[in-house]
Parts: structure tokens; sequence; C-alpha cells
């Protein structure tokens, strides 16, 4: 039993086996879309008891004061919570996610994740206007990395693994498995290649086969049928891309702008949020939650134009508040209500534009959701693939094409915007693609730059035991006591002058350390990490060498890695890599 388990560890934590992250990978999809699905539950069935209509959505139904109360009892319970946190554990949502990815290779703390799972269930619950899918991102990635991190999963396949967790994520959220595979390695791997690919889409997989057995075959969204009736619409379709890009833009302003008041204690911050959230509900109490309900009414084309107007205003300054002052929830739902209030407004317009033309106003509405997710969350392709699945209708490709670039472009080039995720790490942290050399270290594992020619050695040692390593032949003799190498030619050239000088005391210990030769520090790192680590390491330290070993606890060296090494493996690539 014990060398199936061994066997098995090695499989699929320190090997490159893809078989090995593929099986991990699947395990990490059902996992994650299994937590997401008690997240949607524990949101879900309570409203659907406690709303008057027996609805998760339909918060218009309580009364003024009802809304009020319920605001304001869950942020109480909010601010209470995170009070009681240390700040390191007050980290949720897609952020903080992409933090870990960059500095941490992935590594997600489970405290966080189950701060983030209560935190956004309260403040959901509560009727916040927030999103779930950003807290349900964070939950998948989260458990995916929790399941890498238990058996020992290497650094470079852990960060593929919360990718898997993402994508599940997506998939299990929206019923959109593709725009599962294509949001976690647009945003969160900022890479596409084979390696990641398949892990990532059984991963995804795996999540919407969980939700559709438990939400059933249906999207997030009720798409009617539509289409563009004529390519008169194009024009109108660009105007609309425009537009969207100047809304997506001011989204990102004024998240950036709430972020000026964040260092507040989080009983003001919050509170004047929720004080706002309240006074708008009083009137406009669609506002409140997810607010899907009022999506899919206005993708029926059932929403006034005035009312349209009001909700967008309102959802927009009331999400960016919520974002830019670190509130535990999400922002993707919240983005999407927009850009189909946005698409439906222009949709009821259109009657101005094109008065000979039926147009659908649900088909303004899709195209403002498309635009308004590639642009805030510079996430173009994934919007695409969204629209494409949500309206399983293969004529929206071309003009939601159009809207979403043109958005993402006024965002990008007219405004020079970042995504809205990379303002909220804030700091003048920029979570971007990096450049190939970066992509290549941190997806190649420390063992396949590492060589294996070396002897650990003690401090002192017998010439007979000298001479035993050195008939090994290895580059270098490991001193692990005093982490420095040596080259075998010192110890060689002692041996020889001890038993040249000393014939008569030939079994005299040798100080390897005493003797000349030409030593170098060494450093430690485990044999999960990646090159990029490595390089990050000697940085650091200053070194040029670093051992590498198997467990944490130092206990078993496998190679040394030097940085003239790594450097030969990234300028002179292997044909088979």
């Amino acid at each position: 039993m014990r060398f199936l388990r061994k066997q098995w560890s090695s499989l699929i934590s320190l090997s490159d086996n893809q078989i090995g992250l593929a099986l991990l990978a699947l395990l990490a999809g059902i996992a994650s879309a299994l937590v997401i699905t008690l997240f949607r539950l524990a949101i879900e069935v309570p409203l659907t008891a406690l709303l008057p209509v027996a609805s998760a959505e339909d918060y218009e139904a309580l009364s003024q004061w009802g809304r009020v109360a319920l605001l304001f009892g869950g942020s109480l319970v909010l601010i209470i919570l995170f009070h009681t946190l240390r700040p390191e554990r007050r980290g949720v949502g897609v952020s903080h996610v992409l933090q870990r990815m960059e500095m941490h290779q992935g590594y997600l703390p489970l405290p966080n994740i189950v701060v983030q799972w209560v935190a956004a269930a309260i403040a959901i619950l509560s009727g916040h206007s927030v999103g779930r899918e950003g807290p349900a991102i964070h939950l998948g990635a989260g458990t995916a990395s929790q399941l890498g991190q238990s058996v020992g999963l290497a650094h470079h396949r852990l960060r593929i693994l919360a990718g898997a967790g993402v994508a599940s994520a997506i998939s299990a959220s929206f019923n959109t498995p593709m725009a599962g595979v294509i949001f976690a390695m647009e945003v969160v791997l900022l890479e596409y290649n084979i390696r990641g690919f398949v892990p990532i889409i059984l991963a995804s997989v795996a999540g919407a086969i969980v939700s559709e057995a438990v939400f059933g075959s249906h999207t997030a969204f009720a798409v009617p049928g539509f289409d563009m009736h004529s390519l008169a619409e194009i024009p109108y379709i660009l105007l609309l891309g425009v537009i969207g890009g100047f809304v997506a833009s001011a989204f990102i302003f004024l998240v950036r702008f709430f972020q000026r008041i964040n260092h507040w204690p989080i009983w003001l911050k919050w509170g004047l949020l929720t004080s706002a959230t309240a006074a708008v509900s009083i009137w406009l109490p669609q506002v409140m939650g997810i607010g899907y309900d009022t999506v899919n009414q206005a993708l029926a084309g059932q929403v006034v134009m005035g009312s349209l107007a009001l909700l967008l205003i309102a959802k927009l300054i009331l999400a960016a508040w919520a974002a830019g002052v670190g509130f535990p929830a999400g922002l993707i739902g919240p983005t999407l209500f927009i850009g189909a209030a946005l698409g439906g407004l222009m949709g009821q317009l259109s009657d101005w534009w094109l008065p000979q033309y039926p147009v659908s106003v649900g088909f303004y509405a899709m195209l403002g959701m498309g635009a308004m997710m590639g642009a805030v969350l510079r996430a173009p392709l994934a919007a695409l693939v969204a629209l494409l699945e949500l309206t399983a209708n293969p004529n929206i490709i071309m003009p939601g094409m159009l809207a979403i670039v043109i958005a993402s472009l006024v965002v990008s080039e007219f405004f020079h915007l970042p995504s809205v995720f990379n303002v909220q790490l804030g700091g003048g942290h920029n979570y971007q693609a990096p450049d190939p050399v970066q992509q290549m270290l941190r997806n190649t594992w420390v063992a396949e730059a590492m060589s294996q020619s070396f002897v650990s050695a003690p401090r002192t040692v017998t010439p007979e035991t000298a001479g035993f390593m050195l008939q090994r032949d290895p580059d270098w003799l490991l001193l692990e006591d005093e982490k420095v190498i040596l080259p075998p030619a010192a110890v060689a050239e002692a041996l020889a002058e001890l038993k040249e000088k000393q014939p008569q005391d030939e079994h005299a210990d040798i100080d390897l350390i005493a003797i000349p030769g030409d030593r170098q520090e060494v450093g430690t790192i485990s044999l999960k990490a990646n090159l990029h680590d490595a390089l990050d390491l000697m940085q650091q330290h200053h070194i040029q060498w670093l051992a590498v070993y198997r467990d944490d606890d130092l206990s078993r060296c496998v190679g040394l890695v030097s940085q003239t090494q790594i450097e030969h493996f990234y300028h002179y690539m292997p044909r088979n890599q």
C-alpha cells in the first residue's frame, strides 16, 4: 500500500506526467463545483424561503423598511466579522486570487477561502449590490489549490490546477464551460498553452456537469431568440461599443475614486456604502442583490427606458463603490447588469436610428453585457465565447466581436486604463502577461535544469572516504551543513598532498573547509519550485547556486542548479521541449 501511495504521489505531484495532472484537475473541477453549488444554495434557499414571492431575487416584494433593515443587518455582521480578522485574512475575491497566482505560485490559504464563502453569502443575502461570480472564482481556485497543496504539487502545476478551479467556477456559475476555459487562461493564467488546456478543459466540463445535475441545463439568463436584421445596424452596434467603452471606463474610474477612502475604518466606509444602497433601494429596489431577474427583464424588453437609465447609473455607482472599498463580494454580476441596462436602453433608442427595422431589445442587451464584460475585465475573448454559449446563436459572433473589441479599445487605448482587477490590486501593481522568458521560466520545473552529478559530504572526511567520493566522478561535493559546494579537483589535490607530505599519517581526516578551493555558497529550494522561483531566490540572496531538496524538511537533496544552468536552459532549449 505504501508503494502504491508513493507511486501515486510521484505521478501527480513531482513529475510532469500530464495524465496525473489531468486526473487531479478533474477531481479539482468536481470539488470546486460542489463548493460553489453549496455556496449558491446557501444564498438561494434562504432567499426563496424568506422573500414574500418565494424568489431568490425579488427584493422588490419587501417593504421599504424591510429592505433597509436587511441591508444594515448584513452590513453589521460583516463589519463585526472583518473587524476581528487579521489584515492578511481579509484578502478575498478575484484580485486576491491574481495576487496569490503571481506572488505565491497559486498557494491560496484556507482561512481566506472560508472568509470568502461566509462573507459573500452574507453580503448577497442581505441585498447588497454585488455579484456572486467573483467569490465563486476565489472559491473555485482556492478549492483546487488546497487539493494541489495536499498532494505536494509542484509550483508550475499548482498554478495550472488553480486555473482549472477558476474554469470550473465560471462553468458552474453560468453553465458556460468554454467561457470558463477561456476566462481562466485569459484573465488568471495570462497564457494559452497545450499543457494547461487539457486539465482546464476537464475541470470546466466537470463544473458544468455538476451544475447541470443540481440546477438544470439552462444558462444563467433567459435569452430570447434574436438576430441582426440588417447590415444597416452595424454603425449602431459600433456606437454601442463606443458608449459601452465610455461606461466601462467610468466604472473603472469610479473604482479608483472610491479606493481613496479605502484606508478609512471598515465600519465607516462600509457603513456609508450601506447607507447609500439603502437610500437608493427605497425608490429602486432592483439594485439590490445580484439582479439577474432584472437582467432577464431587460433581455425581454420589459423594462421601460427611464427605469433602465436610472438603474444603469445607480448600479454603476454602487457596484464601483463596493469594489473600491473592498466589500467582500463580486463585481462581474453587476458588470453584466450594467451592460444589459445599457444595451437595453440602446435597443429601445434604436427606433430613432432604425425605425424601418424591428430591432430586438434583447439583442442589444446581450451585446451590452458582452461589451461591458470584455472592457471592464479586459477579457474580450472570454466575453465573446460567453455570448455564444449563453445565446446558442452563432449569429451573435460578428456583432459581438464589433461591440466587445470597440469597447475594449476605448478603455485600453483612449483612456489607457488597466483591468478593474489591476485597479483593485492597487499600489501600482500590474498583473499582466509576463514576457516570453519569464513565462517559460514559470512553466519549467526546476528538475529540468538541475544537475544530479554531486556527492553530499560532511565537513571532515577520511582519505578513504574522499577517494571513494572521487571515484564517483561528481561535478561538485555538497557540504550541506556548511551550505557550500566544492569542486572535486580541490579534494583530489588535498588528498595527493596529504599522501606526499605525510605518508605516515595517511589516515588523518581532511577538513574540506580548510583546504584550498573555489567554494560556492549554496541556498536551498524545494523540488516543487520552478526556474522563476530559483532565479528570484538567487537574486534575493546574491548567490549563484541552489541545492534542490525533495522534502520541505531538507532531508534529501536531489540536485544542484546554478544561474548559469538556468540561463543555458532558456537560451538553448532542448528540441523535445
